[in-house]
């Protein structure tokens, strides 16, 4: 991950055509503490990764590891169920429904009850 991070600011501050000096200069950290980030010969802190970002105009995310930035798409319940239910017959598709709906009810009458008996 380190290095991922490392080869982004590099690749981004040779892009804008900056010197490790103009870089270190509006980002407000040393000459040596972006040589030895490019280098991989030191973790970057948050605050220095925030600095950095900043003076390219950038998101901090834009310089970490994709991996580290791709959300996971959340799957609606009515797309979890196709999913699961994918290549299934017609009749086993409608018997889980049943069997949904009659579980949906025992449960939300259960739930009734208690709240009565409080």
């Amino acid at each position: 991950m380190l290095q991922e991070v490392s080869q982004n600011i590099r690749r981004e501050r040779q892009r804008r055509g900056l010197s490790m000096a103009r870089l270190a200069e509006i980002s407000n950290l040393s000459v040596s503490h972006i040589s030895k980030v490019e280098a991989e010969q030191c973790e970057i802190g948050l605050r220095a990764l925030l600095k950095i970002a900043t003076a390219f105009g950038m998101e901090v995310t834009d310089l970490l590891p994709t991996e580290l930035t791709e959300v996971p798409k959340m799957l609606t319940n009515g797309e979890k169920f196709e999913e699961i239910m994918q290549g299934a017959n017609p009749q086993t598709v409608e018997f889980v429904l049943k069997m949904s709906e009659h579980m949906a009810s025992a449960l939300n009458e259960n739930v009734s009850y208690k709240k009565q008996k409080k």
